[in-house]
């Protein structure tokens, strides 16, 4: 079987994200290097710690460009009769499955972001935890929680039948 792939807005998504993180962490590394460059027992240290700074905004700016298309590329989903199967990572890919008799209940969650970008994050809630697949179209995660729904109950009809 081959695994669906996100909506492709998710990447939007992410980059927007990385960006409030690269901008926050940016303004309080230059805050700090502005106290600190106005003491005196850390002059002679200072380019230390530009260089640190620099070191972090360079890998921040990294995960901007660089780990949004590759764990696009990692991320997909399989839903199959019996089981839904989830594969995310950027280095180490994880697998999970999720029988689907194990659902306890699906969730729909939107954050102000992907609201206006028209994505979805459908929660599956188990006893052993919540699986997430995020970047779903907002119609496509209605009709999936729909047909989850569907065939959880028809499985728990077979099972006690």
């Amino acid at each position: 079987m081959e695994y669906n792939k996100l909506d492709k807005r998710i990447l939007i998504s992410w980059r927007i994200v990385r960006l409030m993180a690269v901008l926050i962490i940016g303004i309080i590394l230059a805050v700090c290097l502005f106290v600190l460059s106005g003491q005196l027992f850390f002059k002679p240290y200072m380019v230390y710690g530009y260089a640190a700074a620099g070191v972090i905004l360079g890998y921040l700016l990294m995960t901007f460009f660089l780990y949004p298309v590759i764990e696009y590329r990692q991320w997909g989903y399989i839903i199959s009769d019996d089981r839904i199967e989830i594969r995310h990572g950027i280095f180490l890919i994880k697998i999970t499955i999720i029988p689907i008799v194990r659902i306890q209940h699906i969730t729909i969650s939107q954050g102000p972001i992907n609201r206006r970008l028209g994505i979805s994050t459908i929660n599956v809630h188990t006893a052993s935890g919540v699986f997430g697949i995020e970047g779903i179209s907002g119609e496509a995660a209605n009709a999936m929680a729909e047909m989850l729904k569907a065939k959880l109950y028809s499985r728990l009809e077979f099972k006690e039948g």
